[in-house]
C-alpha cells in the first residue's frame, strides 16, 4: 500500500491494495488517517460487487441510510446508485449535486464520509470535486471568523429559499422528511481538532436568527471567498476508483459535462457520523 499526495492541500491517492482482502489495524489506521489529513482520497484499481464494496467502506465507520430510498440496490440497500438514467415522473434526467453541498446535513448525525465507487463511465467528463473547506476557513478574514463563529444553521430537506439551486424535481424527493435539525456553521473535527465550514446551501432553511434570504446571501458569500481553485480536488474517474471523503472537511459537487447518451454509474455509500459541535 502507497499513499501518494496529488496536490498541497487537497487530495491523495492509494495504491497496490486490494480491498477485497481482509487488511490488518494498520491498514485500517492508515486509510482512515489518510482520508482526515487529505480529505479526499482515491483508492485506485478496485473490482467490487456491491456486498464487498460495502464491507470495504465499513472500515471507515457504520455504513447508514441514505435519502432518496428509491435508488438502492434491493439486494444492497445501504449502496445506491448514482446513475444518469434516473428519470422523473415526467421522463426528464435528474441530476443531483450540480453546486457545491456536503451530505445529509439535515440528519442528527450526518455521515462523516461519503463514498463513490466507479463502475460504468462516459468516455470523458463527468469528473466530481471535492473542496477543502479547512483550508477554506483558515483563509478567511479574522473579522469573518469573528462574525460566522457560534452560528447554527437549520436544516430541512430542502429551504425554501434554495429551490432554484437544487436542480432537484419535487417528485424525485424523500418520501419521509426529518424535523429540522440545527448544525453548526464551524464545526471541529474531533479527528484533528481543525475547524472548518459546514453548511449545505440546498438544506439550510435559514441561520438562526436570520430569514433565509439573508442566510442564503450569507452563504453563497462564504462559498465566493472559500472555493479556490488551490483548495479543489477535481477527480477524473477512471474504471475501479473509489473516491471517500471528509465530509466534516468538505463540500464536493459533480460536474454533468459529458454526452448523456453514454452511461455513467456510480456505487454510493454514505459513513455515519458524530454530532456535529
Amino acid at each position: 500500500m502507497q499513499v501518494t499526495k496529488l496536490s498541497p492541500l487537497i487530495g491523495a491517492e492509494v495504491t497496490g491494495l486490494d480491498l477485497r482482502n481482509p487488511v490488518d489495524a494498520d491498514t485500517r489506521r492508515r486509510l482512515n488517517e489518510a482520508v482526515v489529513d487529505n480529505v479526499a482520497l482515491v483508492i485506485r484499481d478496485q473490482d467490487f460487487t456491491p456486498e464487498q464494496y460495502l464491507a470495504a467502506v465499513s472500515l471507515f465507520g457504520e455504513p447508514m441510510d441514505q435519502h432518496f430510498t428509491q435508488y438502492a440496490l434491493p439486494h444492497c440497500p445501504l449502496v445506491h446508485e448514482v446513475s444518469n438514467r434516473h428519470q422523473d415522473k415526467s421522463g426528464k434526467r435528474v441530476k443531483h449535486g450540480a453546486g457545491w453541498h456536503t451530505d445529509h446535513t439535515n440528519h442528527v448525525r450526518p455521515p462523516k464520509n461519503t463514498s463513490l465507487y466507479a463502475v460504468a463511465l462516459p468516455s470523458s467528463g463527468g469528473d466530481t470535486a471535492v473542496v477543502n473547506m479547512r483550508a477554506g476557513y483558515d483563509a478567511l478574514p479574522g473579522d469573518i471568523k469573528q462574525k460566522i463563529q457560534g452560528m447554527k444553521t437549520v436544516n430541512v430537506f430542502q429551504g425554501s429559499a434554495s429551490a432554484t439551486y437544487s436542480g432537484q424535481s419535487a417528485d424525485a424527493q424523500v418520501e419521509k422528511k426529518p424535523e429540522p435539525v440545527l448544525q453548526p456553521l464551524v464545526r471541529t473535527n474531533p479527528d484533528n481538532g481543525k475547524k472548518a465550514l459546514y453548511f449545505h446551501p440546498v438544506k439550510t432553511e435559514n441561520i438562526v436568527g436570520m430569514n433565509a434570504e439573508d442566510s442564503q446571501a450569507l452563504l453563497n458569500d462564504l462559498l465566493e471567498r472559500t472555493v479556490r481553485d488551490e483548495f479543489i480536488y477535481r477527480h477524473k474517474w477512471r474504471k475501479g476508483d473509489w473516491l471517500i471523503w471528509d465530509n466534516r472537511a468538505a463540500m464536493h459537487r459533480a460536474y454533468f459535462d459529458y454526452d448523456p447518451n453514454e452511461y455513467r454509474l456510480l456505487y454510493r455509500v454514505l459513513v455515519r457520523g458524530e454530532l456535529p459541535v
